[in-house]
């Protein structure tokens, strides 16, 4: 059968996150005797005119789609649309985290089927199938992991396809990418800077490679999407195994291990680290929960070559974490991050903001609960930083602070508590209209955000510069001296327009002119992998005695005025705040229950944890897993 698997764009520019999806599902095709075509749209970037000729001269039989986030829904339904128009004959699949939407993918996309779920036995049944006996949606429904439009038009759901077990889980094969010619870009010599601190291998020279030594987790946060149940840590000599591959066939000395929940099996975890310490290896880690790890275990990686471990705090408001279902608290967060500055590791805070429930008062304690670490914390390798604009001081806290605002993707809970709650249509229109709004933009991008505060949205806009300038005055100020000059602020200012500014400008002039010499190639650089603000600081305004009365005036103006929208809007978000401030209206803390949001949307009460849903309804698709 001739197949072809592609990728779609994953981020505004390529992600240096292999492929592993798309080498896993052509691995297990080439298992069972396949030939399969790889077609890397997320890197190479093709043009339109490129893929349609592609699948033009083609004319696979089917054409399997790895739409790994939900935000690929506008260029999945630009490129179905494409191959169907010029190779009307293949079926198309369509897998990865988009497939939650499956229903809203097979009635307004010219796709056939959607895969759930880990895809490798699921495309192969498919695909064995197909090559006995001839199309017909009906005969699939014996195969576990799909969901079509059966012969009545019904969206028809398989039901969740077998789980494989740690052992039988595939290690990515790397000729794959040395055949299409991108396996120098995966696997690179620009060394991460998380990793590349640590000092026993600072020397050594060699690649950097991305390894996921675990599949699933064992948390169930209600903004976060996930197909499987259960963690599954692979077998370490597996693990160890693959790792002498890579140091030997690609001189790999780092690596950054993107396990969702690294270290849960803690037996395992320990031999593991021993043995990346006796490969004298780097290694950084993100995906790891704080009610895991301990001082004592941080110590331990960090002997054994770990220079960075990342958590996934979120906030520091115990009624926020609650809502998220983060299962820990404040306290324990504060303390994993306390033991990682100990025991010499890096470290950036991930927050998210803006889940339902959240307001002033819960900002004020996420920035409390920052000021009460920052000064524990080691940031990367601070020696080998740029020293800071804003006064000529190694990096500040906000250098090394994500903050997203909270995105309601398919398959979650704030998914459907935002369609119950009027924020997403509740048809497959406005479903669709959702999914093509959050499309093909950065985490970071304000463009699509959705206020579920029920606060003014200027107000919700305000508070990730808030929370940055907050917590890099108050480092400012116990590290340094009290407060800044008035003409200290206004250098700053006068410093960034110059330095961000004017000269970014000169700067995208002269790419643009070198881009059409030697082709637009801007898109291969480091897409980067969390969304740590580096433009104007706020915090001068209120490290000046003169300006800090005037603080959240100022910011309000700043943020509306940054805002990519047009004049009216700018003033619209402008007057919404003030007449809100003027009427003297109040949030109330008790208006929004501090309990999970999966406690607080009926689809759970519908669906009744999964038992009563009739065969076949992809109803329990939209509960996650």
């Amino acid at each position: 059968m001739n197949i072809a698997i592609c990728t779609t764009p994953i981020r505004p520019v390529p992600t240096t996150f292999p492929p592993l999806g798309s080498m896993a599902i052509i691995q297990a095709l080439e298992s069972i005797g396949e030939q399969v075509s790889f077609y890397n749209i997320d890197y190479f970037r093709y043009s339109k005119a490129e893929i349609e000729d592609y699948f033009c001269k083609n004319q696979f039989d089917v054409i399997g789609i790895s739409a790994v986030v939900s935000t690929a829904y506008a260029y999945t339904k630009f490129l179905t649309n494409l191959i169907k128009k010029v190779s009307p004959k293949s079926i198309v699949v369509v897998g990865g985290n988009l497939a939650a939407s499956a229903e809203i993918l097979l009635r307004y996309c010219p796709v056939d089927i959607c895969i759930t779920g880990d895809g490798e036995m699921p495309i192969k049944e498919l695909i064995s199938h197909l090559n006995a006996h001839e199309y017909n949606v009906d005969s699939l429904k014996k195969i576990k992991g799909l969901v079509f439009l059966d012969s009545n038009g019904e969206a028809y759901f398989t039901g969740h396809g077998e789980k494989l077990q740690a052992g039988q889980i595939s290690w990515p094969d790397y000729s794959i990418l040395e055949r299409d010619g991108s396996i120098d870009y995966f696997i690179s010599d620009q060394i991460d800077k998380r990793v590349d601190g640590h000092q026993s291998v600072n020397e050594l020279g060699g690649r950097i490679a991305t390894v996921i030594l675990a599949k699933g987790c064992v948390a169930r946060c209600t903004f976060c999407h996930r197909w499987e149940r259960g963690y599954r840590a692979k077998p370490v000599e597996q693990a160890i195994a693959h790792i002498k591959f890579l140091m030997h066939k690609y001189n790999v000395r780092y690596l950054d291990i993107a396990d969702e929940n690294f270290g849960a099996d803690v037996v395992v975890t320990n031999e593991l680290v021993e043995q990346l310490g006796a490969l004298n290896l780097a290694w950084r880690v993100g995906g790891v929960r704080a009610n895991t790890v301990t001082k004592d275990m941080l110590i331990h990686w960090r002997k054994n070559g770990c220079a960075n471990v990342e958590f996934g705090t979120e906030s520091g408001s115990q009624k926020m974490l609650d809502i998220m279902e983060k299962k820990t608290t404040v306290e324990t967060n504060i303390n994993a991050l306390r033991w990682v500055g100990e025991a010499g590791l890096g470290t950036i805070i991930q927050l998210i903001i803006g889940m339902p429930g959240e307001n002033d008062e819960t900002i004020k304690e996420t920035i409390s609960f920052i000021n009460n670490v920052s000064s524990d914390i080691k940031f990367w390798n601070v020696n080998e930083l740029e020293k800071n604009q804003i006064i000529d001081i190694p990096e500040m806290p906000s250098d090394r602070i994500s903050i997203n605002y909270a995105q309601a993707l398919p398959g979650t809970p704030l998914y459907e508590w935002a369609r119950e709650n009027g924020y997403i249509g509740n048809d497959g229109k406005g479903e669709e209209s959702y999914l093509m709004k959050i499309s093909d933009v950065d985490a970071y991008s304000e463009d699509h955000f959705i206020n579920y505060t029920g606060l003014p949205t200027l107000k919700v806009l305000m508070w990730r510069p808030w929370i940055l300038a907050e917590i890099d005055a108050y480092h400012y100020k116990k590290t340094y001296k009290d407060s800044m000059k008035l003409t200290e602020v206004f250098g700053y200012y006068s410093k960034f327009i110059y330095a961000r500014v004017f000269i970014k400008i000169l700067k995208n002039i002269r790419d643009k002119i070198l881009s059409k010499k030697e082709g637009d190639y801007s898109y291969i650089k480091n897409s980067g992998y969390f969304n740590i603000y580096k433009g104007l600081k706020y915090s001068p305004i209120l490290l000046c005695n003169t300006t800090r009365p005037y603080f959240f005036a100022l910011l309000a103006v700043l943020v509306a005025l940054k805002q990519g929208r047009g004049i009216g809007e700018k003033c619209k978000l402008l007057l919404e705040l003030l007449m809100w401030k003027i009427s003297g209206s109040k949030y109330s803390e008790s208006s929004f229950k501090k309990i999970s949001l999966r406690k607080q949307i009926r689809i759970e009460k519908q669906v009744n944890f999964i038992e009563n849903v009739k065969e076949g309804d992809p109803l329990e698709l939209r509960v996650g897993r």
